[in-house]
């Protein structure tokens, strides 16, 4: 059994594993036990104020680092991630010029994905940080299939269905590949027609995906049905509630919220604690009701313990998620507490 020793935090070293849970000063979970540190994790124990941890004892040297290290767990996610888009990238460029791709390239980025399933924390803060306007396709079609593959695992869906479903977040809008670029990019509001044309990337994506050889009907389901909703109001085909099928549904909900999180030309960022209170107050009759309960009550947890800024310029803590307003949680100014269903004219306006 591998002996815990405890280390000061400037000591703490990428690749160390933590051997007891740490806590915040007011009982908020920071820091999970047997977490493998990495360089963002360490700069947020300091950041609490975290002084000494409890780490296990895998050979370390004497300087307290466990040997010569290489590049930081969140360093290779991050190299990981954009590899995955500029791989995404060549697929999307192939099809735009005609080009007949093969599953098998889809599957090779949804192995690397999948690859990442047990990072979850990692995919929360690299949808909510990392962002290329200009790129916004390659890397939306990425974070959906990151979501959807949290949301699957979350929902204890078998791990081959999963996979099947990472790659239909990656596919999802392989449509907009024939949609015009000066479309797909304008800064301001779409006219009717040009609305309508975009509206057709999921019929476009659907078509393009039966040149793949073996590629799952549900992958095929998933990237026409995306855009429906549970009272009808979607599109291409306007299904309802359980004509829809679980993979769009799911889809559904992933894109909703990354859509939401992201910087576009024409619109900043909204927080995801602004996100989640949107879909939750104004998706219910929209998305299925399972799956974005599960979803909500699942990633917004993953925000306890974040520093944001507020409305009036002060910095808060988030301590306590209230699961009847995921987007109003209890935050710690200083040393008041502050429930944000209760106190108005206080909101989050940016994560730390």
């Amino acid at each position: 059994m591998n002996r815990k020793v405890q280390i000061d935090i400037d000591a703490c070293k990428p690749r160390m594993v933590t051997a007891e849970t740490i806590y915040s000063d007011y009982g908020a979970i920071i820091v999970w036990e047997n977490t493998v540190l990495d360089a963002l994790t360490i700069n947020r124990l300091k950041i609490f104020g975290v002084d000494k941890i409890w780490v296990y004892d895998y050979g370390m040297t004497d300087s307290g680092s466990e040997g010569p290290q290489s590049r930081s767990e969140a360093e290779m996610f991050i190299e990981s991630y954009e590899n995955d888009a500029e791989q995404f990238k060549e697929i999307l460029h192939d099809l735009s010029v005609g080009k007949t791709v093969s599953i098998e390239k889809t599957v090779q980025i949804a192995d690397s994905i999948y690859a990442k399933k047990d990072q979850r924390r990692q995919i929360i803060e690299c949808i909510t940080q990392i962002r290329k306007v200009d790129e916004y396709t390659y890397y939306h079609s990425i974070n959906v299939s990151m979501l959807a593959m949290l949301i699957g695992k979350w929902l204890r869906l078998r791990p081959e269905d999963t996979h099947l479903l990472v790659q239909a977040g990656l596919l999802h809008d392989i449509g907009k590949s024939r949609i015009p670029t000066e479309i797909i990019n304008k800064p301001g509001a779409l006219t009717e027609e040009e609305a309508a044309e975009m509206k057709k990337h999921s019929e476009y994506g659907y078509y393009l995906i039966q040149y793949m050889d073996g590629i799952d009907r549900r992958i095929q389901e998933a990237v026409l049905y995306h855009h429906e909703r549970e009272d009808g109001s979607g599109y291409p085909m306007g299904l309802k509630g359980d004509q829809i099928p679980l993979f769009a549904k799911i889809l559904a909900v992933a894109d909703t919220f990354d859509a939401m999180t992201a910087e576009r030309a024409y619109k900043s960022k909204n927080t995801p604690f602004h996100v989640f209170q949107l879909m939750q107050n104004d998706c219910f009759g929209y998305l299925d009701t399972i799956v974005l309960n599960t979803f909500l009550s699942n990633i917004s947890h993953y925000y306890i313990g974040n520093k944001v800024r507020l409305n009036d310029g002060r910095i808060a803590e988030v301590i306590y998620i209230n699961p009847q307003q995921y987007g109003k949680p209890v935050i710690k100014i200083g040393d008041e507490y502050v429930d944000l269903t209760i106190t108005k004219g206080i909101k989050i306006q940016e994560l730390l």
